[in-house]
């Protein structure tokens, strides 16, 4: 079985990378510090993906550059080294070798150049043909790589906390027939994280992405390690997506591979066909009871960037059902729905100041799954 292999657009420069200073500090490990910029205009490159690997490309550590493009990354142990950028939408790149001396410091110039990613001819067989662990050369491949890039720039913009985010809340309950029993909305300020509880991808893939509780079925999302987990793409294949109602998007589409018969999803990643940058990941539940696939479970992410560069959630929804259980009987039916919808409407920096403002989309509380 052939794993996801990194990029064949990935490029090995010999000149952009410049050694500025090397020094010796027994307390401080093997780091590496410097900045990214761009090598044509000279400016930093913010929210940039820098990462250290080894020599058999396994990865050490990365990090996202900050506002000037700089970056700091630390060797767990001395060794030769490459440095890899990863920036969404644009070829890869990777440093000659280096080596690290216990407690070596070094500082690096990083002057990128940036290629497009251009993907590989999208043909009928592409859409047809549902692979696990596409190899390099295929779109499926290519599309991979982008949404890895976008998922981990997501997850590193998170954990940064260097915006804060307004946002709008609506929790509803309906019926068996979609009438709305209940519905609350609330805004809140926060930080950007995962918007949904998940678990760790194998025991996800072991019991499925839903399980029994004292009080019913719960319903697990897909968080990002999950997605890029090595579990879930032995579990799924992918294969190309077009769609005459995703005008503008081609779609990178999952599905459990057979003989998977515990609670599994299907979904589509949605990348922008032009920039291939990841927009939207939808999902839906499979093997699921009768009661459970009338309440239509399911979800929907969508992902945004800053004009620096940092990602993170603009919008998302899930849809649960919930279980009527009779005592003593072994039938259970369709309780209600359980729909859980959350919109940034303003992007706030440190100080609480609005350095951006959204307007609600039209159909922010129809609780569908449709696409844009």
């Amino acid at each position: 079985m052939e794993r996801l292999q990194r990029s064949s657009l990935l490029r090995t420069a010999r000149l952009p990378l410049l050694l500025l200073a090397v020094g010796t500090h027994p307390t401080a490990g093997q780091v590496v510090r410097g900045n990214l910029v761009d090598a044509v205009s000279g400016r930093p490159v913010p929210a940039g993906i820098v990462v250290l690997v080894d020599t058999s490309g396994v990865e050490q550590i990365r990090t996202l550059t900050d506002a000037t493009g700089s970056f700091v990354v630390r060797a767990r142990a001395p060794g030769v080294f490459r440095l890899r950028t990863l920036i969404v939408g644009f070829e890869g790149w990777e440093s000659e070798a280096f080596s690290l001396a216990r407690g070596q410091s070094v500082e690096r110039q990083i002057a990128l150049t940036f290629y497009r990613v251009e993907l590989p001819e999208l043909t009928v067989e592409a859409e047809r043909t549902c692979i696990v662990r596409p190899e390099e050369g295929l779109a499926a491949s290519a599309l991979w790589n982008e949404v890895k890039k976008a998922l981990a720039a997501t997850r590193l913009s998170m954990e940064r906390r260097k915006y804060r985010f307004r946002t709008r809340t609506s929790e509803r309950q309906l019926d068996p027939y979609g009438v709305v029993r209940r519905d609350t909305m609330f805004t809140s300020p926060g930080y950007s994280s995962w918007p949904f509880a998940s678990l760790p991808a194998d025991r996800l893939s072991q019991l499925g992405f839903v399980q029994g509780a004292p009080d019913g079925p719960v319903f697990y999302g897909p968080d990002a390690e999950v997605l890029i987990s090595d579990v879930f793409l032995d579990d799924h294949c992918f294969r190309v997506r077009l769609d005459d109602a995703q005008r503008g998007y081609v779609g990178l589409a999952f599905e459990p591979v057979s003989g998977r018969d515990v609670p599994e999803i299907e979904g589509v990643l949605w990348l922008d066909s032009a920039s291939v940058v990841l927009r939207r990941l939808e999902w839906s539940y499979l093997n699921v009871s009768r009661w459970a696939r009338a309440g239509d479970p399911g979800g929907f992410v969508e992902f945004a960037a800053l004009p620096d560069g940092a990602w993170f959630i603009r919008r998302w929804m899930l849809r649960a059902p919930v279980a009527h259980v009779f005592v003593g009987r072994p039938d259970t039916l369709l309780y209600g729905v359980k729909v859980r919808e959350s919109e940034v409407l303003d992007v706030l920096d440190r100080r609480g100041e609005p350095i951006l403002r959204y307007s609600p989309p039209d159909s922010a509380r129809q609780g569908s799954k449709a696409g844009y």
